[in-house]
């Protein structure tokens, strides 16, 4: 009997003892560059301060256009997936022949600034909110310190996968 309970907690909890939700495999962290003409990453972005740790987010740079374009969309709940952002568009600030930085404008609205590096090299991709306008009345109350992020397998496909 004690078994038949225990096998029972797991099934019934056993999607809480992860920690969070991850019963919803996103696809393992991809890259790809065509030349000189475009860059992009795609991948689970992770860090702390996150609201959804499964996510999945894909980012595309065109160096023509002097943009990068990013979209994602993560799970919100058991077997529950949230809405497909729609596309945020950031303007590249440097292209070399080792990274792509992109950076949201400067504005007199806002409480954060997003500025995404993608390393060529590496093949690894750099998301940084930091706070600005903090002085003004909408931001007394934000969040005011820096958040870092990068782009990695998803957690259901580590969990698969066995790669930590």
């Amino acid at each position: 009997m004690r078994r038949l309970l225990i096998a029972l907690s797991v099934l019934v909890f056993g999607s809480n003892a992860r920690g969070a939700n991850d019963d919803i495999v996103f696809a393992a962290k991809n890259f790809f560059e065509i030349g000189d003409v475009s860059v992009g990453i795609s991948g689970t972005l992770v860090g702390d301060d996150l609201a959804y740790k499964n996510n999945t987010h894909g980012i595309m740079c065109l160096r023509e256009r002097k943009e990068c374009y990013v979209s994602s969309v993560e799970q919100i709940g058991d077997k529950q997936v949230g809405r497909i952002d729609y596309v945020s568009i950031y303007p590249i600030t440097k292209w070399s022949p080792t990274e792509v930085t992109a950076a949201e404008e400067l504005g007199d609205f806002g409480c954060s600034r997003t500025t995404i590096t993608i390393m060529r090299k590496t093949q690894t991709a750099i998301w940084v909110e930091e706070p600005i306008n903090q002085a003004t009345a909408p931001c007394q109350k934000s969040y005011g310190k820096v958040r870092k992020f990068t782009i990695e397998d998803s957690p259901g496909w580590k969990r698969i996968f066995g790669k930590k």
